[in-house]
């Protein structure tokens, strides 16, 4: 792959994409999504105050800001409630989460919160906790084996952000072709080829995105569609290097459909690279991307005019949600429900700059 250009631009988003490595994340107009299959009531636990307790917090990676903004919520969120946080990150590894979970269990944590690594796999640290009776919490994704008891999962509705994701996309091609993204009969005369840039594909937040997109994009609705797939795994760089050949064998490519913001910054990386730079907005042949979260480094290139949207969660509030639950089965009751879904919206440029410092990427503490 033929090196990036060095313009100032062109280092801000090569910094960006050498610094964050994300795991998923995060991940419109679709309904609520059903509960997961492993929310149920909450197991027993002692009845406490919360002074003091402390709650183990079990993350899947901390190398790109949707995690730091959860991080903070949690921690800060505890801080207000009188407990500790004891916090370990198993780097996208199921085996070695199973493994702190267990750890945590044998320091006699009063709760575990825990973002699932593998949802499939995330049954078993979710069993032992279950067998030491300790209330478990899944964040920012679910646990979809059948089998353990969760006390409550908080997350976006994935699923809805990738679909209205996915409709902005839509518009922005609809609007370049002058046709009507309303009008289901216009939408089916878009000849278009799109790149559907995959996160981790274990991961339940990727996986309710890509239904989210598929109810946009599919052989009914948009049958003069082309859609390519590629995986970038929710990291910057991976996302960089596999898109960059895909544009090159595809220079008709007109959209890419990414998972998170930092497969955004990749693929932002990977067009500039092909194209030696990028498009004006209004040029026809522009690369159009569309990513989710809200990461600071895609916020920042949505308002140069770089990256044309992304759909954002709110990491800290989650955090934030997250630990009041706990609170409530630690203090003898139950959440509020078995699944609980955090709010999410499009920003655009517009929204970028009107809601400069309101945005959570603005309010991040940490991160980069």
């Amino acid at each position: 792959m033929r090196r990036a250009s060095r313009s100032p631009i062109r280092r801000f988003y090569t910094a960006a994409a050498s610094l964050l490595v994300a795991a998923a994340g995060l991940s419109g107009c679709g309904g609520s999504p059903a509960p997961a299959p492993s929310a149920g009531s909450a197991p027993s636990a002692p009845v406490v105050t919360g002074s003091g307790k402390k709650v183990g917090v079990a993350l899947a990676s901390m190398n790109h800001n949707f995690f730091i903004g959860m991080r903070q919520g949690v921690e800060e969120q505890l801080e207000r409630d009188g407990m500790q946080a004891e916090i370990v990150v198993a780097e996208d590894s199921a085996s070695q989460q199973q493994q702190q979970v267990d750890q945590l269990i044998q320091k006699g944590v009063s709760a575990i919160v825990m973002v699932p690594v593998d949802a499939q796999q995330a049954v078993n640290p979710v069993k032992a906790a279950n067998a030491a009776k300790i209330p478990i919490f899944c964040i920012d994704r679910r646990v979809t084996a059948e089998g353990a008891e969760v006390a409550c999962t908080v997350e976006t509705d994935n699923a809805a952000m990738g679909e209205m994701a996915a409709q902005h996309g839509l518009k922005l091609l609809c609007d370049r072709y002058k046709l009507d993204a309303a009008k289901p009969d216009d939408v089916k005369k878009l000849k278009a080829t799109v790149v559907h840039l995959w996160g981790l594909e274990a991961a339940s937040s990727a996986q309710d995105r890509a239904k989210g997109f598929d109810r946009v994009f599919n052989a009914t609705a948009t049958p003069g569609v082309k859609i390519l797939k590629a995986v970038g795994d929710f990291n910057a760089k991976k996302s960089q290097e596999v898109l960059a050949p895909v544009l090159s064998a595809n220079p008709g490519i007109e959209l890419v459909f990414c998972h998170n913001d930092d497969n955004a910054v990749g693929a932002l990386n990977a067009v500039m690279d092909v194209k030696k730079g990028r498009e004006r907005a209004d040029d026809p042949k522009r690369v159009l991307i569309v990513g989710m979260d809200g990461n600071r480094a895609a916020i920042e290139a949505i308002r140069k005019g770089d990256i044309e949207a992304t759909v954002s969660q709110e990491p800290i509030d989650m955090g934030a949600e997250t630990v009041r639950q706990v609170k409530k089965v630690l203090e003898g009751g139950q959440p509020d429900k078995p699944y609980i879904a955090v709010r999410h919206h499009l920003v655009t440029k517009q929204e970028a700059d009107a809601m400069k410092d309101k945005l959570w990427s603005d309010q991040l503490k940490g991160g980069v």
